[in-house]
């Protein structure tokens, strides 16, 4: 027979991932595992993915469509943050919980015909979000 001790984890206040408890249920009875497992059991590890997503800013247009990736092991939860990338404005996303949606630019002077927001077309600035996906063994 096995040599066992039974033990207080507090007894040296530094248990190890190593060290060994005795665990049961009524279906497969009592059981001998580590603490790492028991740890690894309720760890999810990459439960999270984000990828940025970017579209350049172009004259005279406020709407930007924005297309979630296919990320393999993960599915699609929503849209983080919608932002601005190398200017000043105010932006939303249409439908956060759809991998297939727009970002809206509300910059006052649109709406007089004016072309202030021409001054920020140049190549580089853009507005951003960030698609959110979860690990398919947990969504």
């Amino acid at each position: 027979m096995a040599d066992i001790k039974f033990m207080d984890i507090s007894e040296n206040d530094n248990p190890a991932t190593t060290d060994s408890i005795l665990v049961g249920n009524a279906d497969n009875g009592v059981k001998r595992t580590t603490l790492g497992k028991l740890g690894d059991m309720f760890a999810v590890h990459g439960l999270f993915h984000i990828e940025r997503v970017d579209q350049i800013i172009k004259s005279n247009t406020r709407s930007y469509p924005i297309e979630a990736k296919s990320v393999e092991g993960y599915q699609f939860a929503f849209w983080l943050s919608p932002t601005t990338t190398n200017w000043s404005g105010s932006v939303a996303i249409e439908n956060s919980t759809q991998s297939s949606s727009n970002i809206w630019i509300d910059y006052p002077d649109m709406y007089n015909g004016s072309s202030a927001l021409d001054n920020f077309v140049n190549g580089q600035a853009a507005v951003t979000a960030f698609a959110v996906y979860i690990k398919n063994s947990v969504a």
